[in-house]
């Protein structure tokens, strides 16, 4: 009889089966990616959890092996897609908040790059959460963009009290102004590209052209008067 092994294999612990080991380590990675373009492409809606496997090549069982439930995958895209990229423009800007101008200037420039070097950026933003129909709108709104509008409205309402920049500037909706100028123009690039002596224009052409509309929009003209805000 042969003698008892000296450690008895272990039984295997739960969780991820064999084929979701090491090898494939980079899946779930791979299907975020595929289900993040293909929003922007298509629209969430319109995109089906077998359209993104056949994007992947993976099957469909897989990408709920990874994600439970499109709600989850939905959670995943805004939480490791779209939030690093938020917090790659915004962070910086706290250096800046003393200076409405130059922290302005400088988010949208940091926007336009980062939105050029991320082809789904613009679409995504401009189809899922500007859109009130969007089936990202209210998670970026819950988890990103409520916070940090109130760190850049906050400085930016104090400088137009203390007649630091253009009273006619309401801070609130100079959020909704910068995207306008930024990520609009990146996601529908195809249609102004048309337009004379467009198609020489760049990111960077882009972010001197908003830089320039900012700086001179936020400037206080010599003849200025503060004007206070209407009481309620």
């Amino acid at each position: 009889m042969p003698p008892a092994a000296d450690n008895p294999p272990a039984s295997r612990r739960p969780g991820r089966p064999a084929a979701a080991k090491a090898g494939n380590a980079g899946q779930r990675e791979q299907l975020l990616d595929a289900a993040t373009e293909l929003f922007a492409q298509r629209g969430v809606a319109a995109t089906a959890i077998k359209t993104i496997a056949t994007h992947a090549g993976v099957t469909p069982a897989l990408v709920h092996y990874y994600f439970r439930d499109r709600d989850q995958l939905l959670d995943a895209v805004v939480d490791e897609r779209l939030q690093p990229l938020v917090e790659q423009v915004f962070l910086p800007a706290a250096a800046d908040s003393a200076d409405p101008a130059a922290m302005l200037v400088g988010i949208a420039g940091r926007l336009i790059r980062t939105a050029a070097a991320t082809p789904w950026f613009p679409g995504l933003w401009i189809r899922e959460i500007v859109g009130a129909d969007g089936q990202l709108h209210q998670r970026v709104l819950q988890k990103i963009a409520m916070q940090r509008a109130g760190l850049v409205i906050a400085p930016l309402a104090a400088a137009r009290a203390r007649g630091e920049i253009n009273p006619g500037l309401e801070p609130a909706l100079l959020m909704v102004s910068l995207i306008g100028l930024t990520l609009l123009p990146l996601a529908t690039t195809h249609i102004w590209r048309r337009l004379p002596g467009a198609k020489a224009i760049d990111s960077e052409a882009l972010v001197r052209h908003v830089s320039a509309l900012l700086a001179h929009g936020l400037a206080v003209s010599p003849q200025a008067q503060i004007a206070p805000p209407p009481s309620a």
